[in-house]
């Protein structure tokens, strides 16, 4: 699977990077239903990196069989990632959401759109900055929004996808964003169990 974003995206020029730069990176997203995130008090440990530091390994994701996680081509200054926290009386939330503006209103990205707009989304981000996120939980995914054409008066025609949610904390922290980041490959030890005499 795969979102097309670019005609010919080895044409493209970065800007040298600063100190603190915006925009992103590197953007993967994966269906929601094919992960799992292993709950915090299961590693109540400090070398486990639990949950109290908002750092999440491969030790809590747990992906589906057939999980496929789909590199989104970003360009910086046209990605972006914010993660704001709402009030209410009911409490805090977090709206993680994701903006990106796709050059052109295309028939492949139209495609695309009405293939997965119904899907619930994470986004594993990396900024420019180096950075990695988890944007949306399995409990509480993001979801699809689209925006096409041209607003009146400007010279632009485009399309915005916006992958938005509310969450009860902010985006995690992630120890990188590759398959080897988020997938643990290691033996299974068949003296795991979950019984009291295990």
């Amino acid at each position: 699977m795969q979102l097309p974003i670019l005609f010919e995206p080895e044409d493209l020029v970065f800007p040298q990077e600063s100190t603190n730069v915006g925009g992103l990176r590197t953007l993967r997203i994966c269906p929601a239903r094919h992960v799992s995130l292993i709950a915090p008090e299961r590693f109540a440990l400090p070398q486990h990196l639990g949950y109290s530091d908002f750092t999440v390994s491969s030790q809590h994701l747990i992906f589906s069989a057939g999980a496929i996680l789909t590199n989104v081509d970003v360009i910086p200054d046209y990605c972006s990632f914010s993660d704001d926290m709402e009030t209410s009386g009911h409490g805090e939330l977090f709206k993680p959401t994701i903006q990106l503006i796709l050059p052109k209103v295309r028939p492949d990205v139209v495609v695309w759109v009405q293939k997965y707009r119904a899907v619930r989304w994470l986004a594993f981000l990396e900024d420019r900055n180096g950075y990695c996120r988890l944007a949306g939980t399995p409990e509480q995914p993001l979801e699809l929004g689209v925006k096409s054409g041209q607003e009146l008066g400007k010279g632009r025609n485009q399309t915005v996808l916006t992958f938005s949610g509310l969450a009860q904390q902010p985006a995690y922290f992630l120890t990188g964003i590759t398959d080897a980041d988020l997938m643990y490959e290691g033996p299974f030890d068949p003296a795991f169990g979950f019984a009291f005499d295990a």
